[in-house]
């Protein structure tokens, strides 16, 4: 008797669960710091290693309205956006308009106009496109023509443009005339002019001397 029943204990201890060493582990929350990690580190190297060149417009996310690009096929041919300096394609504040296409009110009718830098053979060519009487039609000014700069083995333009707020200065002069409306400022790395709408045409308004 005494023997059967250390034989019927022995076999009651064999079947005691063992400690789990290979399967699932008995706390998952331990692991889940390692995936908030993991997740960090990727989106901070994709950000932080994320290169931006020049050869692309950095403004091409607000993407020209149809009419803008109608006109501009119709009337430029094999129009192409300017490659700029590395400095001169970051002068623009982010959130700002620019360095390559501008919308706005620019004569205070209260319709949409545009301004745009654009490449035609050699040339940099600064157009503003005013919205006509016509709803499908755009009028064209042309502001500035100016040839491209080799520059490290592409022939660059060394000007930006950048939108000139309504009631602003055209430059630091504090006697210098506020702006009746909103205006395009074509930017080089010294200097900056901006056009402003008036009479039916656009003014220059030059920098204090």
């Amino acid at each position: 008797m005494y023997r059967l029943a250390c034989v019927v204990l022995i076999a009651l201890i064999s079947c005691k669960p063992q400690t789990n060493h290979g399967g699932l582990p008995d706390s998952p929350a331990a692991a889940e710091p390692a995936l908030e990690n993991t997740a960090d580190s990727v989106g901070n190297a994709r950000k932080d290693g994320t290169h931006i060149s020049s050869d692309v417009p950095l403004d091409v996310k607000q993407q020209l309205p149809a009419l803008l690009e109608v006109s501009l096929d119709r009337t430029h041919g094999l129009w192409q956006y300017p490659t700029l300096t590395e400095q001169d394609a970051q002068r623009i504040p982010q959130g700002e308009q620019g360095p390559y296409y501008l919308e706005a009110d620019f004569n205070g009718d209260a319709k949409q106009d545009y301004a745009i830098q654009i490449v035609e053979r050699d040339s940099a060519f600064i157009y503003a496109f005013l919205s006509g009487k016509n709803a499908n039609e755009l009028e064209e000014y042309l502001l500035e023509k100016h040839p491209l700069t080799p520059i490290e083995g592409k022939k660059r333009s060394l000007r930006y443009l950048s939108l000139a707020r309504k009631d602003g200065k055209p430059n630091e002069s504090a006697s210098s005339k506020s702006l009746p409306r909103e205006g395009i400022t074509v930017g080089t790395e010294n200097s900056a002019v901006t056009y402003v709408f008036e009479k039916g045409a656009f003014q220059r308004y030059k920098p204090a001397n």
